[in-house]
């Protein structure tokens, strides 16, 4: 058998020198073919054949071919780089569920929120169900502002701060202009009447 046969024999079942079974490519006689086999597409009379004679290099045991054994190539096609990976969503520290058609639902993941009728606030009061009721005007353009933080022990205590001239209410509260009191759980936060939750 001559080493040609060997060559093709090897080629045949993807263990030859020139395979890449990780990447997918396999170059065989100076071609490149997509695929995890390869195919020996010379013949052993052929007279361009690229297997090295015994005079020109030797083999490994490995049955690698040596540095001077180069196979002809062509240029590949770049392989995109990973994606950025996603920032994780974070996770809210508290949840304002709306009592009353006009508002929504809220989610705090930030520090600090301001509330009110001016567009710079954070939960702006600008639903049109909102604007049409007498309640409305009672607003102020920076009612109240919600925020935590860092207590006793390393933990998050929730605020909220009245800023209104007709007064914000906790559980029927009222909290007073420029004063803050903390939240608890299920407080209910009334704006300019006590039962306007």
């Amino acid at each position: 058998m001559s080493r040609e046969t060997d060559v093709e024999g090897q080629q045949s079942h993807g263990s030859g020198a020139c395979s890449q079974p990780q990447g997918g490519f396999t170059q065989s006689q100076g071609s490149q073919s997509h695929g995890s086999s390869s195919q020996y597409q010379g013949s052993s009379t052929s007279s361009t054949s690229t297997v090295p004679t015994s005079s020109q290099s030797s083999h490994s045991s490995s049955g690698t071919l040596s540095s001077l054994e180069t196979v002809s190539t062509q240029e590949l096609y770049s392989i995109p780089e990973d994606q950025e990976p996603e920032e994780p969503v974070p996770t809210p520290w508290a949840r304002l569920w709306s009592l009353q058609d006009g508002f929504s639902n809220l989610e705090c993941v930030n520090d600090s929120y301001w509330f009110g009728r001016d567009r710079s606030c954070d939960y702006c009061f600008d639903e049109p169900l909102l604007k049409k009721t007498d309640k409305y005007r009672t607003y102020s353009k920076k009612h109240f502002r919600i925020f935590r933080e860092m207590g006793p022990k390393n933990s998050y205590i929730a605020y909220i701060e009245d800023h209104s001239g007709n007064g914000t209410f906790v559980n029927t509260e009222l909290v007073g202009k420029g004063k803050r009191r903390p939240l608890s759980n299920n407080s209910e936060i009334a704006l300019s009447l006590c039962r306007n939750k």
